[in-house]
Order: structure tokens, then sequence, then C-alpha cells
């Protein structure tokens, strides 16, 4: 049976939960939790967090967090049930009206929280609303994404991307051709960190569990799209983030997680008779280039000091 700690919730209105799925978060858990601490209080918000089987101190530092702050809850997993469960858990037991989606790897800026609810609450056709998030150096990240399109897998699998990172048709999907300094509509920002309207959250029972790590933000997002509601970048909130702490650790295991994903993203998505050929196309591609990118990974795992701009 999992365990929980400081389950009780607490009384009174809660504007915001603040959701958060942890993975042998021990290095990055302390600085997030305190930057959110002074801000919860300030917000009227609650944290909740999911471990998913840790087997380093995070279990034990968010015991110690829970235990003496009333606004943090805890539940440890006795397995890993992936991105997506651990949040739908947390969800369930989520009082605040708005939720934030939040990794263990970030930093929160003092005011954040406060401007994303307000970004959030002054339009109701907005559904969702995320920050800019930066590299700890201060780099930019580029983290919002078109829908992606089959042609947009030829691209990549091709390396036409990659060879053209600036240009909005190949590297449309990943929007090169956006700065990300500017507010604007988007179709889907990271889910590292991202505020969603709590009902709305709620009406579409969180996130799809067959994407239990990778696009269970691209299908989020497309289906608030497809529910009316707009999804907005606002750089003016800032939150550092670190990037695939959780991933890295299992890199071969999410390189396949995050194929198999990408080709059920397809299927769910395109669904008419005469999408099924590109579909079959996609899969092919997908899975083909696994074994050249399980490959390519390994001969590059010593090098950790190349600089990103994309998570």
């Amino acid at each position: 049976m999992d365990t929980k700690v400081n389950a009780t919730p607490r009384s009174g209105k809660l504007k915001l939960s603040i959701l958060m799925v942890t993975y042998n978060s021990a290095a990055t858990i302390t600085a997030c939790i305190q930057s959110l601490l002074p801000q919860l209080a300030e917000v009227k918000g609650e944290l909740i967090v999911v471990d998913n089987a840790s087997v380093d101190a995070s279990p034990r530092l968010l015991e110690q967090f829970a235990q003496s702050n009333d606004r943090i809850q805890v539940t440890l997993n006795h397995k890993n049930r992936g991105f997506a469960a651990g949040n739908n858990q947390a969800l369930a037991v989520a009082g605040g009206e708005q939720i934030l989606i939040l990794n263990p790897d970030t930093v929160v800026t003092p005011g954040v929280l406060s401007g994303l609810l307000t970004a959030l609450e002054t339009d109701q056709s907005i559904g969702i609303v995320a920050p800019q998030l930066r590299f700890p150096d201060g780099r930019i990240q580029k983290t919002c994404r078109r829908f992606p399109r089959h042609l947009d897998v030829v691209y990549h699998v091709l390396g036409l991307q990659a060879g053209f990172p600036g240009s909005a048709h190949f590297n449309g999907w990943k929007m090169g051709d956006f700065d990300h300094q500017t507010a604007r509509q988007v179709d889907q920002p990271a889910g590292a960190a991202l505020m969603v309207r709590g009902a709305l959250l709620r009406d579409l029972e969180g996130f799809d569990l067959n994407f239990p790590m990778f696009f269970n933000d691209v299908d989020l997002c497309k289906r608030v799209k497809m529910a009316g509601f707009q999804i907005w970048y606002r750089p003016e909130f800032v939150i550092e983030h670190l990037g695939g702490g959780s991933v890295k650790q299992v890199k071969t295991r999410m390189i396949i997680s995050s194929q198999v994903s990408f080709f059920r993203y397809f299927e769910k998505h395109f669904t008419r008779l005469h999408q099924q050929p590109m579909n079959f196309l996609v899969g092919v591609l997908l899975y083909g280039s696994l074994i050249p990118r399980i490959v390519i990974q390994a001969l590059l795992k010593t090098r950790h000091n190349i600089q990103r701009e994309t998570l």
C-alpha cells in the first residue's frame, strides 16, 4: 500500500493546487520546494507530491517537508506508475480552484504563481497559461511546440529539422521560428510547468494514461484546444528549469517510451480512413529509428557539456 504523509486536506478555500511527481529527485527537490513555500501562503495554495518509488533520498526529504508544513501533502508510491498516473493521483485529492503541473527540477521565481493565476483568471477563454523556462545559466529554453503533423516526423527522422533549426517549415513543430521572448497563443508549451483551469482539467479527467511518460502534455493541450480553450505562453513569468533529470536516469528505456507514445498520439488524433497510410508510414519511421537513436545516445552519453536550447 502507498504511504501518505500529511494527507489531511487543509481547511478553507484553496486557490491553487500544485501537482508534482518525483522520481529520484533528491538533488533538486529541496530548492524547488523552498522556492514555492513563501508563494503558497501568498496565493492560498497547496503542494501535492507523488513520489514514484524513488530509491534515493527523495522520500525522506519529502516526508520532512510534509511533516513541517501543512500546505504539503506527500504520497510515496511503492512502484513507479509514471508521470501521467502520478499527476492524476495528485489531481484526485487536489482542493485548489486552479492547478499548476510542475516538475521537481524547477525553481519558481517570486511572484510567478500569483502572476500566472491572474493571467489565467482574467480571461475565461484561456485554459492553460505557461511561463518562460530558463536553464540555470539564464538561457531561454525553447519549450513551445505546434501540434505535430505526419510531415514533421519525416523531417525529424531525415534530419531536416536539425539541419534547418530556424525554419518555420522544416522545424515548424518545435517552433524554430519563435524566439520565446513575446507573449502569444501556442499549441503546446512544455509540461514542466503548466497552469491549467481546474474545472477544465477535472472535466478532461487529467492525463491520458496511454501516455505514461511522453506526449501526455501534447495530448492534454490538444484536448484543451478541442474543448474550445486558448493556451498562452507568458514569458514575463520565469521559472528556472534544469530539464530531463528523471528521464536521463533511464535514457534507453525513455527513448523507446518516447517513440511509442509519439506513434500513439497519431493513432489517437488522426483517425480518419485517409490518414491511415500516413499513420503507417510514421510508425515505420519512428520504430525504425529506435536503434540508431539508442546507438547515438550511447556514443554521446559522456558528453555532458553540450549546450541545449530545446527540451
